[in-house]
């Protein structure tokens, strides 16, 4: 098994599969090459989380993976403590089946809508290109993003398509002979100092089927989808830790200041705690918003680059086609010469034979005379 790095790039990072929602994807049963690759790259897997899920559960994990939940509804309550831990910093994998939220009898679109992502209750179908059966559809239209990074190829084992809003990003789309064409299938979502990441299949990453985790372009995508989920993780620990602070210090209630005191220090021009630590979170926020637009910048600059190496290169180009034109017209000029020199010799040859005959026909009167 191999993969674009050996390094440990997931060390310290703890992932967690919820086992609430009678979760077709089983770590232990038919996810143990998932579980096998990732403690390779260093992550720390398992299967922990207890019903009902609860916010306090989830903050003991980076990221929390739902595996096509089957026939259980996921209570409001559970949404609303997903929701702020995603808010918070926190990362989600969810991932689904053919026939979306009817399929299964699931209500994953009550947690998903909330960061941009909808499911829908099909099947994506491709006749033309599949891995051998129709409803294992490939696809290769995909958007930039740095999940797609390396990929050629996805292919989508009985997925259902996405429906998208500006609030998320489609970044693999089935291909335009599929049925439904041009559709996500993948998506991913940034809610808060939060992650998430949506696929309309689980079975990509499942063992033992002809299109799940052995197919080495998937191990790829998932390689590519838990980095950019936990891309930035020492400050969005940060902003987690200072996020969870702000909640806890909203909870405790403050005693109230004695009646009669002569001694209370004056609070006039301080800073509380608590609006000091919204600063510090704007402040972090603003440093990963500048990080992200100086990497854009550095891309663009790389782009500038290589256009500035393909003008040197036409301009090389241009000044040995001016130079062979040079050459060209040397070459010109001596032929012309030789030309007029031909024609010149030609003619004096002429000149030659008329004074001979004139000289001859002298001679005869001569010895005539």
């Amino acid at each position: 098994m191999t993969t674009k790095s050996e390094e440990l790039f997931g060390k310290g990072i703890k992932i967690c599969f919820d086992t609430t929602q009678n979760e077709r994807g089983k770590l232990e049963e038919n996810y143990t090459t998932f579980k096998e690759l990732v403690e390779k790259w260093g992550y720390s897997i398992e299967s922990n989380l207890e019903f009902p899920i609860t916010f306090t559960q989830l903050t003991h994990y980076d990221i929390v993976v739902f595996a096509c939940p089957d026939r259980s509804k996921i209570r409001e309550f559970e949404i609303n403590e997903i929701i702020k831990y995603v808010k918070c910093g926190g990362a989600i994998i969810v991932m689904g089946s053919s026939g979306g939220d009817r399929g299964r009898m699931t209500n994953l679109n009550d947690l998903c809508t909330k960061f941009g992502i909808k499911y829908n209750n099909d099947q994506v179908f491709d006749d033309q290109h599949n891995y051998g059966i129709r409803n294992l559809a490939i696809s290769t239209i995909f958007e930039k993003h740095p999940i797609t990074e390396g990929l050629e190829l996805v292919i989508i084992p009985s997925a259902c398509s996405l429906t998208v809003t500006n609030k998320a990003k489609g970044i693999v789309f089935s291909d335009e002979d599929a049925d439904p064409p041009n559709v996500p299938v993948i998506a991913t979502s940034e809610y808060g100092q939060g992650r998430v990441v949506v696929l309309g299949a689980y079975d990509t990453f499942r063992d033992s089927i002809r299109a799940g985790i052995q197919v080495i372009q998937h191990r790829i995508l998932l390689e590519n989808i838990l980095k950019w989920l936990v891309k930035d993780k020492p400050l969005a620990q940060i902003l987690f830790a200072l996020s969870l602070l702000k909640l806890k210090m909203k909870k405790e209630t403050k005693p109230p200041p004695p009646l009669y005191s002569s001694s209370l220090p004056s609070t006039k021009g301080r800073i509380s705690p608590e609006a000091l630590l919204d600063q510090i979170l704007t402040n972090l926020q603003a440093v990963r918003s500048v990080a992200t637009k100086l990497e854009d910048i550095n891309v663009h600059l790389v782009q500038v680059a290589m256009e500035i190496k393909k003008l040197n290169e036409g301009l090389e180009f241009a000044q040995e086609l001016r130079n062979e034109l040079k050459n060209i017209q040397k070459d010109l000029a001596i032929s012309k010469l030789e030309t007029k020199f031909n024609n010149i010799d030609k003619n004096f040859t002429a000149f030659s034979e008329e004074i001979q005959k004139t000289l001859n026909v002298i001679l005869k009167k001569l010895e005539t005379d």
